[in-house]
């Protein structure tokens, strides 16, 4: 493939990783708009696919380790919140990665390189590159060093957990809102709500609570974990 910027050995560094095949960290900053321009080069998209796996699996460890009173349910929360595009892209934001993506000249043109999306993905393609590279101790010695300080923190936080904040956060990064939908039942002892979540006018998830808010934040989770919008 086409040979990297020399300077990516900077992002090496943050990686605190060295690849004995630097071709794999050209491959994984590197979008498919710069792919279809550079007949030698290849697109991030099936190191990402690897990545997502190795983080989502390495994050659940840790979770797992962290939290041992919470139930399935607790985790999950907040595996969703650490694996979410917005928190992958605030990585990618403090490890310096957009500098280093190779993108093609009307995605460039267009702001790609500083699309939530795209640097999201190439977070995760680099997981997958460190772990063809290195193998699984090197990867997960990347993702504990790298997230988990965060999943410290939002273990720690009163109000990280909140689903419906994460979500509109996410579809704001691409100019686009959710909107909630409630309905009430039962005696006023056991109201219930059952929220609706709408993306572009449609149903992405419903989710119930004993509050609005409380619907709003499980349907928010649902979306989230299913990713529908």
């Amino acid at each position: 493939m086409s040979s990297c910027d020399p300077s990516i050995s900077d992002l090496e560094q943050r990686l605190a990783y060295r690849f004995e095949r630097p071709s794999l960290i050209c491959e994984a900053v590197t979008h498919s708009s710069y792919a279809a321009e550079n007949a030698d080069a290849v697109s991030y998209e099936r190191l990402e696919f690897l990545g997502d796996a190795v983080l989502e699996l390495v994050a659940t460890c840790i979770i797992y380790e962290i939290m041992p009173d919470a139930p399935e349910g607790e985790m999950t929360k907040m595996r969703a919140s650490v694996v979410d595009e917005t928190s992958l892209a605030d990585v990618a934001v403090e490890l310096g990665v957009p500098s280093f993506i190779r993108l093609g000249r009307g995605e460039e043109q267009s702001g790609g390189r500083h699309k939530r999306s795209i640097q999201s993905d190439v977070v995760e393609a680099l997981l997958g590159a460190v772990f063809l590279d290195g193998g699984w101790q090197e990867a997960e010695r990347v993702v504990r060093t790298v997230w988990g300080p965060m999943i410290d923190a939002r273990n720690s936080s009163t109000d990280v957990m909140d689903a419906r904040s994460r979500l509109q956060e996410l579809l704001a990064g691409e100019g686009r809102v959710v909107r909630f939908a409630y309905d009430r039942s039962g005696p006023d002892h056991a109201v219930e709500f059952t929220a609706t979540a709408l993306v572009d006018g449609e149903v992405v998830a419903v989710g119930t609570g004993g509050s609005k808010k409380s619907a709003a934040i499980d349907a928010a989770r649902a979306a989230l974990e299913s990713q529908a919008f």
